[in-house]
């Protein structure tokens, strides 16, 4: 008797459901930067816009552990869900991605032209100072439309500077579980 052929042959079925170590790190920092913000987004604040960004942390893990076009899905997945989760999907969609796709491009780019001098701290801080700037002119075209809103540019410069610098910290310290070296190179440098 001749054996099936179905018999012989490994069940691969299980392996085509399985995702790429890639593709599970992705869905994994996707889902915490969009935990992140959403519960962010929960809490009430005396001024609503002025949060610290605690979704970015997923999007940074993401920007140094696979790579900036990973790291951009998971602001995409972030802004766009996020958004419509905290049931505010118009007005915080706007803001979240009119800032977030240059800055977080700006971000990338300094990681990959400064990356020996600046760590996840001084990348993170450049992303946040640059979002509130871009947040700034989105709602002086969208809203306020008054040169007078541009004297807020140093409240925010200084609050993005300590929300950036309290995101990176974050990100620093979690980079070294995940198997990454987060320091900078020069900083590795002998003498």
């Amino acid at each position: 008797m001749t054996p099936s052929p179905t018999r012989n042959k490994p069940d691969r079925s299980k392996d085509r459901s399985r995702l790429s170590p890639r593709l599970r790190n992705l869905a994994l920092l996707a889902g915490l930067s969009l935990s992140l913000y959403v519960v962010e987004n929960l809490i009430p604040l005396p001024i609503p816009w002025l949060r610290i960004g605690a979704g970015n942390i997923g999007v940074l893990l993401a920007l140094y552990t696979l790579s900036p076009v990973d790291g951009f899905f998971v602001l995409l997945i972030k802004a766009l869900l996020g958004s419509l989760f905290s049931g505010r999907f118009f007005p915080l969609v706007i803001f979240a991605l009119g800032a977030g796709i240059p800055s977080y491009w700006i971000m990338a780019g300094a990681r990959k032209l400064a990356g020996r001098w600046l760590g996840p701290v001084g990348v993170s801080v450049i992303g946040a100072v640059t979002h509130n700037l871009f947040q700034l002119g989105i709602a002086y075209l969208l809203i306020v439309q008054s040169v007078n809103l541009f004297l807020l540019a140093p409240v925010m410069v200084v609050v993005g500077t300590v929300a950036g610098a309290l995101i990176g910290i974050i990100t620093r310290a979690i980079l070294p579980y995940l198997g990454i070296d987060s320091k900078p190179i020069s900083s590795r440098m002998p003498g």
